[in-house]
């Protein structure tokens, strides 16, 4: 049987206990709160100079937004002003009003409805710093965000990439006001790429500029994935299209299917190759693909109750395994969160978000070879206890091979992890200290 209430116990610090790191500590650390603007950008080659418009996107979600009724409709009002900084001096700067409207008050407190934006900019290529910042003018209440910026050169005579847009749609005959669209099409940028349900694809889009004379059917853009751990999920090649034949620029939409890639980050890397199979240029951007809980129980019932393994018990988990039907187990899969919910006196929402959040950690900082974080030691602690008070690190004791020293000071807890085989997995070294 697994101690369920050395868990429920130690989840409910995750919401009142603040923590505190040595400088031992590696910054394991729960996910910090999500931001009220998310921002993101792409630039691409204009006109005939070396300029590049920089595309500045923005998403916000409605429930981040103060609404005001006006009759049957509510309305949103806000500011967004940007800045672009060179060698800390302002380069250039936009700002604009705008207001958004809903029509139900279930709208205007929606986590899941947004709206997404997009302001240009126009600058060569360099370094640059992009600053942002929204003002609620319902509120009086602001948000800021930035991002380094790096522009390459148009001056060098070799083939350029733009940056690749990653978005979630392409619509096809689209309206032509539209600010998205490009050849025709609107393109949906994702602006936190982020991808996974309700959407099971993603698309990319690319321009390429001096390709030099040779005839643009001699060339092949190539399409790589790769995951985390270096293996390639995706590989295709295509003939990009010509978008001016006077200086032999290329682009194309290029549409992926997500199929049952598992939530992590990847590497998108694109390559231009010429006849002779030589990379004349290339271009990489990263996304993560996260499937919401409900998708895995729908898809991928054995990994959604293994996901499950340190909080439930020997018998709950094996009366999970043996139901079947879609329906009877999303029933039994609900059913248990809320009992979960009901011996802790944590909201279900609050609970899930709590224990998937740190799932995602393990996953994401403590997979090792193929096999993923929350089923590694360290993974394991840091799910049941959440981030460590402190961490001692020893990687080139004499003597003794590498390990770590994880303590939490508010459960007198003290846990010894060895790197064993040598190959970077610690493994949990038993008896260890622990009072609940």
């Amino acid at each position: 049987m697994k101690e369920k209430i050395a868990y429920l116990f130690s989840i409910l610090f995750l919401f009142f206990i603040p923590y505190s790191f040595s400088q031992t500590d590696f910054g394991y650390q729960e996910e910090l709160e999500k931001p009220k603007i998310f921002l993101d950008y792409a630039y691409f080659k204009e006109g005939t100079g070396d300029n590049w418009r920089l595309e500045v996107y923005y998403k916000v979600f409605n429930n981040d937004l103060t609404f005001v009724k006006e009759k049957d409709e509510f309305r949103a009002a806000y500011e967004i002003e940007i800045v672009l900084f060179s060698k800390n001096k302002q380069y250039t700067a936009s700002s604009h009003e705008e207001k958004y409207v809903v029509n139900s008050y279930q709208e205007t407190q929606s986590e899941d409805n947004f709206l997404i934006n997009q302001i240009n900019l126009f600058a060569p290529g360099g370094d640059y710093k992009l600053s942002i910042k929204l003002i609620d003018h319902n509120s009086n209440q602001t948000e800021k965000s930035g991002q380094q910026i790096n522009l390459p050169s148009l001056k060098g005579g070799e083939p350029v990439f733009s940056s690749l847009e990653l978005a979630r749609s392409v619509k096809q005959e689209a309206d032509s006001s539209s600010k998205f669209v490009k050849r025709g099409e609107e393109i949906i940028p994702s602006v936190s790429d982020i991808f996974g349900d309700p959407d099971t694809v993603f698309w990319i889009y690319f321009e390429l500029y001096g390709v030099g004379p040779e005839n643009p059917e001699n060339y092949l853009v190539s399409y790589e994935l790769e995951s985390g751990n270096k293996s390639t999920v995706f590989k295709d090649s295509t003939r990009a299209k010509l978008l001016q034949a006077s200086d032999q620029t290329l682009y194309d939409f290029k549409k992926i299917e997500l199929g049952t890639m598992p939530d992590r980050t990847y590497t998108l890397r694109l390559k231009l190759l010429n006849h002779e199979g030589k990379i004349r240029a290339k271009a990489e951007k990263e996304l993560r693909i996260e499937w919401s809980q409900l998708y895995q129980v729908r898809t991928n019932w054995e990994k959604a109750v293994d996901l499950l393994r340190y909080l439930a018990t020997d018998k709950e988990l094996k009366e999970l395994r043996e139901t079947k039907g879609e329906e009877e187990r999303i029933k039994k899969w609900q059913e248990f969160w809320k009992s979960e919910s009901a011996t802790s006196g944590t909201p279900v929402k609050e609970l899930m978000e709590a224990y998937y959040k740190r799932i995602k950690y393990a996953n994401e900082h403590f997979g090792i070879f193929g096999k993923e974080g929350y089923k590694t030691d360290l993974g394991m602690v840091y799910i049941k206890f959440g981030p460590p008070d402190e961490v001692e690190t020893h990687p080139f004791e004499l003597g003794s091979k590498a390990y770590q020293i994880w303590y939490y000071y508010r459960n007198d807890c003290r846990f010894l992890f060895m790197d064993v085989t040598g190959y970077g997995e610690y493994e949990l070294q038993y008896p260890y200290k622990c009072k609940m």
